[in-house]
């Protein structure tokens, strides 16, 4: 069909494409302020909830510095093992390296 001009001689737009752009306007208003309102229910309800509960207790006391967790043989042992999967997956990188003078 033909399309009616207006007096600047520009095309109007048509009937279809100003119902497209309605609805597409009225879908993102939509879905924008239902998202906002679910937004907010999570964060009321998740507050309400929280208020609920008692506060966490204070954190405990750090142990003393000079009394050691793991014993001079654990460690030793945790160091061996960590040294080793280190060369077994840095190894033959580090030779290339080496072997290129970098």
């Amino acid at each position: 069909g033909e399309l009616a001009v207006n007096a600047a001689n520009r095309p109007l737009m048509s009937i279809v494409r100003q119902e497209r752009l309605l609805w597409t306007s009225l879908g993102l208003i939509t879905g924008a302020v239902s998202f906002i309102d679910i937004r907010r229910s999570l964060w009321s309800s998740t507050s309400a909830l929280a208020d609920k509960f008692p506060s966490p207790p204070p954190p405990a006391a750090p142990l003393p510095a000079d009394e050691p967790v793991f014993g001079s043989r654990a460690r030793l042992g945790v160091v061996r093992t960590w040294n080793s999967s280190v060369d077994r997956v840095f190894g033959d990188l580090v030779r290339f390296l080496s072997d290129r003078n970098l």
